[in-house]
């Protein structure tokens, strides 16, 4: 014992030395347990972000090697520490309790008492907690305890964990921003968990807002830039994306002009951990999520970009540079290329990679070269590092140990590291995993300046748009083109015209739908008609309690995104002259720009569609707009790689063109029987598609009279509704039955119904490539013929494929028959068709409330509050006198109950005394806008003034927003002695 205690004071006064002789600030960091060298440590990452070892410790590292404990653990553990731009605080999530009793087992261990934000200052050593776990569900998704959402009684749901305030980071004005679970949701996909959104709020709790309704996946780790603009990492699984996507974006501080920075396009990577370093370059980390900890590779971006060049390059990966990396030392560099790779991207650490295999071996042909994570800015353009010697990766590829020994470093000057002698060693103690550094000093001694600029704050003062006046709930988005766009995958399969294989053994045929790109079939730019704006929704965890959703998920319905999608609105964008000629955009391509009105904090995303109303392609992410915001900078439909078609160029753009308003009405695609289209306003604020509701009340009339136990004609029987995991047997032939369960199999070698199929009939949201619309329409629709493809001449008999053909190249033909004429089933209505095709782009969604006991909590459940803001007064200072309170408030489902307004103030309000009801004094001024002119306007005085109101839908959720706010300024000094 003594000789190996002397061996770890020797080793204990080399690190010192070596810190001694490298900087001269202080460090602050969290020092996480460690187990040896046979044993694995947990690290947050984004497959997990809220598990951690306890006992997890923020540490304070002087530059002569001595250090202090800061804040000391035993059952709790820190995690995520950002210094304060005078560098007098460090802010840091700590979760309560991570010991075993503590966690929820069922819900992949998330901690019961959840994680909160604090702050340490540094010269006092004061520690002042910002959040204490509040909850904030959709009041409608459910029976909730808005006071307990572990533990309620059983007449509540629950979540049964914790809420998780993380990643603080202070913003310029004195605010915060982080990401939180308060709202109770849970990703569409089971890949994280669980969704964490984007806040802001004041350092001292007041004038919380959710900046990113669009989080529905989750987010993690707001991270600063050097402009005021905030990075974060993005789950990108939405539609039927890899569950395993993570992209880094930006976004301004209150919402607005959110962009990715790395996209999502690297399947199954994820793009996480991020810093800004002195010379402007932002470094990212790549990972394979799950399966390396948090460990991967760093790559540096420059933000700025030379005049005239592109951000993004092609979305064919061998059009992009290659980027360098080491797999194994036995090849050395095997770069790789991925589709949009950003502009100046390079790789910072070439030495390993950023798989889920052990990192390759070193010069010495003994040691493994070991990973990186956790990257920070450090002054003199230096970047501190976490690095791990070693496999750094916990699968068997082909080792995962000895496991993870994580230490602190320096990447001098941010060069490019080749081998783990060029990074400068700053401490690693082999009795612990050291982790997030963070350099003490002031923003300026690494940015130049004493912090970003304070970006503007939501004005929704009427100056974006005539539409859009002072207050608004909504907002405006559109696109300069369809035509321009980055839609098709950059991997395909060369006997599909480059896209996917209409089903195939080999794995990863095509990035086509499941990473990137998402054309459905094969078209022309000319077959673009419309663009479709969809609806989106998160899902309530409503796993536990009286009306909990069965089978262990969170939601009582099934669509292939798991997510509800709903139409707001088909508008058409082709435009004509006079004499009928297509009017042309700058380019000299057909105009097909457009612009709508929408419901702001809506979540939403877009299809493009033919003439027949079915999806061409379609963007699978989350946007959104914030009230008053217009966005039509896209520059094209998903166009990275290409120079933006400037939207003021457009017919979209000009005064005289009539904006769709979908707030107030549905505009729907028609088409007549001699091949003219038509609109149809529908006066409702959306349009569902439901198989219930839609599709079986068709399937009755007009196809399973030959299509049942009986007749089985084409060995497709309509007429089962035997339930089998809740849903019944005619939706499972269609739309369920990858594993080729019934009817004629597929002839591919392992028996099942792969890439995007949901069966033989249909294929997920791409109704021109699915058979059962063929049949209705009574043509083929997917742009390739008969002829294009083999198929076999026997149904489901691989022996009857012309020979010579293979089994992978093998697709479906339609051929019209009595009962399936070309033209279409002669009794089917053209708007029959068109809704079969909208519930398979749709996802061919199914509520299964009622055959669960839940009616009404399913598909058709409204699982999103209502659009509530406040935009005068504005928040903190006014610089002029208050004159009136401004509210703005919308719904894009179930409807606003205005009958539920409630205003209340602190202050005297016309003669009504503090705590008094105002709602009624609310008059409506412009759609969605109601104003309280103050009788007396409300001029200069110290005391804090607030002003609360609340609004429900007809689903019973309940919004509720708080405005505080100064009429002289505060210099975000408060009342309860917060400061910044």
């Amino acid at each position: 014992m003594k000789k190996a205690g002397c061996l770890i004071l020797a080793l204990w006064a080399g690190y010192m030395d070596v810190l001694r002789a490298q900087v001269d600030y202080d460090i602050v960091y969290v020092r996480q347990v460690r187990f040896g060298d046979m044993v694995n440590t947990i690290w947050p990452e984004v497959f997990h972000p809220a598990r951690l070892d306890p006992g997890a410790d923020l540490i304070l590292l002087h530059p002569d090697g001595s250090e202090e404990v800061l804040v000391d653990c035993d059952v709790c553990g820190v995690t995520d520490p950002f210094v304060s731009y005078d560098a007098r605080w460090v802010y840091y999530s700590l979760f309560h309790d991570l010991s075993q009793g503590s966690l929820n087992t069922q819900r992949g261990d998330l901690p019961h008492k959840g994680a909160d934000i604090f702050r340490i200052n540094l010269v006092t050593r004061e520690i002042q907690q910002l959040t204490f776990g509040e909850f904030t569900p959709n009041t409608g998704a459910g029976t909730w305890d808005e006071n307990n959402p572990l533990n309620p009684g059983n007449e509540f749901n629950r979540l049964g964990y914790g809420i998780l305030n993380l990643g603080p980071m202070p913003l310029p004005d004195g605010r915060l921003a982080f990401t939180s679970n308060r709202n109770g949701f849970v990703p569409t996909k089971g890949f994280t968990n669980p969704t964490l959104q984007l806040y802001v709020m004041d350092i001292d709790g007041a004038n919380v807002e959710e900046i990113a309704p669009m989080t529905i996946g989750s987010a993690l780790h707001p991270t600063i830039l050097n402009d005021g603009r905030l990075m974060f990492s993005s789950y990108e699984a939405q539609g039927i994306r890899d569950r395993r996507l993570w992209g880094i974006w930006t976004i301004e501080p209150d919402g607005r002009k959110w962009e990715p920075l790395v996209s999502a396009m690297s399947s199954p990577d994820a793009f996480h951990f991020m810093t800004q370093n002195s010379a402007g370059d932002v470094i990212v980390e790549q990972y394979y999520n799950l399966n390396a900890n948090g460990f991967g590779a760093l790559f540096k971006l420059p933000l700025e970009i030379p005049q005239g060049e592109i951000r993004f390059g092609s979305p064919f990966p061998a059009l992009n540079p290659p980027i360098e990396q080491t797999i194994t030392n036995q090849i050395g560099l095997q770069p790789f290329q991925s589709s949009f790779t950003p502009w100046g991207y390079s790789a910072l650490t070439p030495m390993t990679h950023a798989g889920d295999s052990a990192a390759p071996i070193g010069a010495n042909g003994v040691d493994r070269v070991g990973k990186f994570t956790h990257p920070s800015a450090a002054p003199e353009n230096d970047l501190l590092v976490v690095w791990s010697p070693g496999p750094a990766n916990d699968l068997n590829r082909p080792t995962p140990v000895p496991y993870y020994d994580a230490g602190l470093y320096v990447i001098n000057n941010s060069e490019k590291v080749w081998q783990p002698e060029d990074l400068i060693t700053l401490k690693n103690d082999p009795n612990y995993n050291e982790a997030w550094p963070r350099a003490v000093v002031p923003w300026r001694a690494i940015h130049g300046q004493d912090k970003p600029p304070v970006r503007e704050w939501l004005p929704n003062n009427g100056g974006e748009h005539v539409a859009l006046p002072a207050g608004t709930p909504y907002g405006l988005v559109g696109s300069s083109s369809l035509y321009k766009r980055d839609t098709f995958p950059g991997r395909g399969n060369s006997n599909f015209d480059g896209l996917d294989a209409f089903n195939t053994s080999e794995n990863r045929n095509s990035s086509n739908w499941d990473w990137q790109g998402a054309d459905a079939g094969k078209y022309e730019n000319s077959d673009i008609w419309a663009i479709r704006l969809l609806a989106m929704e998160p899902n309530t965890d409503r796993r536990y309690g009286p009306n909990a959703a069965h089978h262990g998920t969170a939601t009582d319905f099934y669509n292939h995104a798991n997510e509800r999608l709903r139409i707001l609105g088909e508008i058409p964008v082709r435009k004509f002259n006079g004499d009928g000629s297509p009017v042309l955009d700058s380019e000299g391509n057909p105009d097909t720009s457009f612009l709508v009105k929408i419901p702001a904090d809506t979540p939403f995303t877009f299809q493009t569609i033919d003439r027949k109303g079915m999806t061409l392609n379609m963007s699978q992410t989350w946007h959104q707009v914030r009230p008053g915001e217009v966005r039509a900078d896209c520059g094209g439909c998903h166009a990275h790689s290409q120079q933006p078609l400037d939207f003021a160029e457009t017919v979209a753009s000009q005064a005289s063109y009539n904006i769709t308003d979908l707030s107030t009405s549905t505009p729907m695609l028609t088409l007549d029987t001699s091949g003219e289209n038509g609109l149809d306003a529908v006066a409702e604020s959306l349009i569902d598609v439901e198989f219930f509701q839609d599709i079986r009340p068709i399937l009755e009339t007009h196809c399973v009279s030959c299509h049942n136990d009986t007749q089985l004609a084409g060995q497709l029987d309509l007429s089962d509704h035997s339930l089998s995991a809740d849903l019944p047997g005619d939706y499972r032939r269609l739309a369920k039955d990858e594993s080729a369960e019934f009817g004629y199999p597929p002839v591919i070698p392992n028996g099942s119904w792969r890439q995007t199929n949901a069966s033989r009939y249909i294929r997920k949201f791409q109704s021109r490539r699915s058979l059962l619309t063929w049949m209705v329409f009574g043509e083929r629709l997917d742009g390739w013929s008969n002829a294009d493809h083999p198929t076999e001449s026997v149904p489901g008999d691989v022996s009857t494929l012309p020979q010579g053909a293979g089994a992978n190249e093998a697709d479906l033909d339609y051929v019209a028959s009595v009962a399936h004429p070309a033209g279409g089933v002669p009794s089917l209505s053209m708007q029959e068709k068109m809704t079969v095709a909208r519930w398979i782009d749709l996802g061919a969604p199914i509520d299964l409330s009622v055959i669960r006991g839940n009616p009404g909590m399913g598909w058709f459940l409204d699982d999103l509050r209502p659009t509530l803001s406040i935009s005068q007064p504005r928040i903190n200072f006014n610089t002029s006198p208050v004159e009136r309170i401004r509210l703005g408030m919308a719904d894009a489902n179930s409807g606003v109950d205005s009958d539920s307004l409630s205003v209340t103030a602190n202050f005297n309000v016309n003669g009504r005394t503090p705590g008094s009801e105002l709602a009624d004094l609310a008059v409506n001024t412009n759609p969605g806008i109601y104003e309280i002119v103050l009788n007396q306007p409300l001029t200069v005085q110290t005391r804090e003034l607030r002003i609360h109101a609340e609004v429900a839908d007809f689903q019973g959720n309940i919004k509720r927003t708080s405005v505080r706010f100064y009429t002289v300024d505060p210099d975000i000094i408060f009342a309860n002695s917060f400061d910044n």
